[in-house]
């Protein structure tokens, strides 16, 4: 029921539209406080995205001096994204200020803040897919799954204003080698707190860059980051599929971070010891198969079966 649905419950003679709006507000105040209460209650509650985040999530807010959260995925997932998304969507839901971080290049923020703010969604969109990464990088950075998380974060922003969403790698430290990549991107992620206490930093990339120490002797980005605020997890399965690219093309194949414990529920679990995978925090346990996640900019099945590489 609407606000204005819920008020018309209020006798007829205080929804008269001859008197003022200051005399209408005082009558209803005087007479009907609570039902208006309830009221104005049952709005601001339909109005609260529904969040579906894995089990367990509430323990990382209790933790008060982690700051940043990293959560490192398989590319090229449908699964992937989405969680994390709703895991951002359960911290704006107790009243943390997020930004997010996603490894998307620099220079496509315009784009993003574009998608995020106006009001157009389809010509936004078009916009963003236009820009030079999406046509040619298809590893799973720019697949349909994280379009699709972009947008959910468009959604949440629509109730949670002061969420914010960053572009994080810089395109000439990519280029230029994985040390200096994952230095630049650390640093990023780093200037994104303000040294507010109620905001938190959330991080989606690839699992090796939220690593807690140096993988094939580079050090991790987020090893940039102050150790004893950052919580970095890993993103577990049971095996699956994945749109990846390799040295023979990119497509469909066999992928995933397979969980220690085939066992292990749905949530996130906290604990080192946990990670299949490098040197984390803990795990956020998907508890099923992945499924693959082909580029956003591929919209038919003979498009995708035609789809190369190397963007030609």
């Amino acid at each position: 029921m609407s606000l204005r649905g819920c008020l018309l419950l209020i006798p007829c003679e205080y929804s008269r539209t001859d008197i003022s709006a200051e005399r209408l507000a005082m009558a209803l105040l005087y007479r009907y406080g609570i039902l208006l209460g309830l009221c104005l209650s049952f709005q601001i509650a339909s109005a609260s995205p529904e969040c579906k985040p894995p089990r367990g999530v509430a323990q990382i807010w209790k933790k008060p001096s982690i700051h940043w959260v990293w959560v490192g995925e398989t590319h090229g997932t449908q699964e992937s994204p989405a969680v994390f998304g709703e895991m951002v969507c359960a911290a704006l839901s107790q009243g943390l200020s997020v930004s997010v971080a996603i490894e998307r290049p620099t220079s496509e923020q315009g784009a993003i803040d574009r998608l995020m703010k106006s009001e157009k969604l389809e010509r936004s969109r078009a916009y963003l897919l236009r820009q030079p990464d999406w046509q040619s990088s298809f590893d799973g950075r720019t697949s349909k799954a994280v379009l699709g998380l972009l947008e959910r974060l468009r959604g949440l922003r629509t109730a949670y204003p002061s969420l914010s969403v960053q572009a994080i790698v810089d395109a000439g430290a990519f280029a230029s080698s994985p040390s200096m990549n994952d230095r630049m991107m650390g640093n990023n992620i780093r200037a994104l707190w303000k040294g507010q206490h109620n905001q938190l930093v959330m991080i989606l990339t690839g699992n090796v860059h939220g690593f807690r120490k140096p993988y094939r002797g580079v050090k991790t980005a987020a090893m940039y980051i102050p150790s004893g605020q950052i919580m970095s997890l890993e993103i577990t399965d049971t095996g699956g599929k994945v749109w990846m690219r390799t040295g023979d093309g990119c497509g469909v194949q066999s992928g995933g971070i397979v969980d220690k414990s085939m066992l292990r529920t749905e949530g996130v679990y906290l604990g080192a010891e946990l990670a299949p995978v490098g040197f984390v925090d803990g795990i956020v346990a998907l508890h099923k198969p992945v499924s693959p996640s082909p580029p956003a900019t591929v919209s038919t099945q003979q498009q995708l079966n035609d789809h190369l590489c190397d963007g030609s």
